[in-house]
């Protein structure tokens, strides 16, 4: 059988230590040091590396051979994501035993109707697995400007980031506060984006927009297109101008910049469609401004002035913004052609909007893509890869379909140039780039819970808006922490979902 070996090397220090399964997941014991150490090495000394055999055909999946792992007994399948000793052939440690991402199997719920928070199970509905053969699974803060001699314009763009920031927290404060739910659509008024300006006029209001403008493209124009991201922090979903819910997250799970969220990663889509979409973008381009190393954009397939047009993010500016809006329409989408196309949170988990379209692509060829990207560019040939970093969907491992088309690469509903692929392709992008996790926004499911998690706990899907277009959903955020262990870093990744209540099922 054919196959591809795709590695990389851990870090970490040799040692020793007890693996013990309990109730039903894969768990440490020992020390947070023994247990970093445990996970990056094997007990001869040598590092782990990461591995993912993949069979040359679909079809030889099926025969396949598999593993178990050495530590937990679970059995590792043919494809899976997994780890081998670099110097003991026999040696093989399943996604969990070794070092990377945990995710676990519980989530944060807030009823926003009753203001009740509770711990849940994850349901199996959102825990995706692929279908295959039987296996003997058990159980399922720098603030300011970064800009090279700041003028009085940034300098101005700043005091507005600022006050932008007080307006939204009182503006969370009251949400919090109202004794009754309601949608987004339903809620607000013709007054709502002078009050979280903190402008009076129409004048006023322009110009503010236009200094976050210009200010946030300063920013981003001298950032990087694949942006360095520090843990712990929080990855919220497509917002889709949805600017209640945004508040509800923020006065639930910590507003940026604060303990409880002191680092934040926007994965696209903030515009189109919803009742709120300036008040939304000004929102996030203060973030920006006022915290430019911990509060991150990642552009979403509808940070793109064509689709903008067709889908509302125009209309809305211009009927906010009365004449002015056209021109300051036009330095929004410039803005948004600077957006990174991804995050890379403590080089173990990518968090790209859409997905990874066919994976033959590096996270070194992303780092050396240049801004600004319009439109056309985007839909040039030689970027199709980027395209699909917006516009790829996975497809899911429990689909009704046959194996052939759970595997690979296949053609979109979205359009021609757009893919969906299947979860090997997942497990050999991680492999070959040294990743653990994908995390993407862009869907929403109906009734779904705003989150989840796909292609053998490799990928994860999450959703900031609730009940969108109709779709019954909850919304979400992914929580990424250090699994620290008495206050000591094991090197692991925990993510954690926090969900907010739909109000249409209440």
């Amino acid at each position: 059988m054919s196959a591809q070996c795709f590695s990389t090397y851990a870090e970490g220090s040799s040692s020793e230590g007890e693996f013990e399964d309990v109730v039903g997941k894969r768990q440490l014991q020992g020390s947070a040091e023994a247990i970093g150490e445990l996970r990056s090495y094997c007990l001869c000394g040598k590092p782990l590396r990461r591995v993912a055999n993949l069979p040359g055909h679909a079809a030889l999946l099926v025969c396949g051979s598999s593993h178990d792992c050495q530590r937990c007994d679970e059995t590792i399948l043919a494809g899976e994501l997994h780890f081998r000793c670099s110097h003991c052939d026999d040696v093989r440690v399943c996604k969990d035993c070794g070092p990377g991402v945990y995710i676990g199997h519980t989530f944060d719920f807030v009823d926003q109707s009753t203001g009740e928070k509770e711990v849940q199970e994850i349901p199996d509905r959102v825990l995706h697995y692929r279908k295959v053969r039987q296996s003997r699974r058990k159980s399922a803060k720098t603030r300011g400007l970064i800009l090279s001699g700041q003028t009085e314009e940034h300098a101005q763009a700043l005091k507005i980031a600022e006050q932008v920031l007080e307006n939204a927290k009182v503006l969370m404060e009251q949400v919090m506060a109202e004794g009754t739910d309601e949608h987004d659509a339903n809620w607000g008024d013709a007054t709502l984006l002078g009050r979280l300006l903190g402008a009076s006029g129409s004048e006023q209001v322009c110009q503010s927009v236009r200094l976050l403008t210009t200010g946030v493209e300063a920013i981003l124009s001298s950032g990087a297109t694949l942006s360095d991201v520090k843990a712990p922090c929080k990855v919220f979903g497509d917002i889709h101008g949805q600017l209640r819910d945004l508040l509800l997250l923020f006065g639930s799970f910590g507003f940026p910049g604060t303990v409880e969220c002191p680092t934040v990663v926007f994965n696209g889509d903030f515009v189109d469609r919803g009742s709120h979409q300036v008040e939304v973008v000004c929102l996030l381009f203060a973030l920006k401004i006022a915290y430019p190393n911990n509060v991150f954009l990642n552009r979403g397939n509808h940070e793109d002035a064509h689709m903008n047009v067709k889908y509302g993010f125009q209309k809305a500016v211009l009927a906010a913004l009365g004449p002015q809006g056209s021109e300051i329409f036009d330095k929004i989408g410039s803005a948004f052609s600077y957006l990174p196309l991804g995050s890379l949170i403590e080089d173990k988990i990518l968090v790209v909007h859409g997905g990874i379209g066919d994976g033959k692509w590096t996270l070194q060829d992303l780092r050396k893509v240049r801004r600004p990207l319009k439109h056309a560019d985007l839909q040039m040939d030689s970027n199709q890869w980027l395209w699909n970093l917006l516009w790829s969907d996975p497809i899911e491992d429990d689909e009704n379909a046959s194996n052939s088309r759970l595997f690979g690469i296949h053609s979109s509903p979205r359009g021609k140039l757009a893919v969906k692929f299947g979860w090997n392709v997942t497990q050999g992008f991680c492999a070959r780039n040294g990743v653990d996790l994908v995390i993407r926004s862009h869907q929403a499911k109906k009734a779904g819970l705003g989150f989840d998690v796909m292609h053998n706990e490799s990928l994860i899907r999450v959703f900031s808006a609730r009940d969108y277009e109709g779709h019954d959903n909850d919304c979400a955020v992914l929580s990424v922490t250090d699994a620290d262990e008495g206050g000591e870093s094991t090197g692991v990744l925990n993510v954690r979902p926090q969900v907010l209540s739909s109000i249409s099922r209440g």
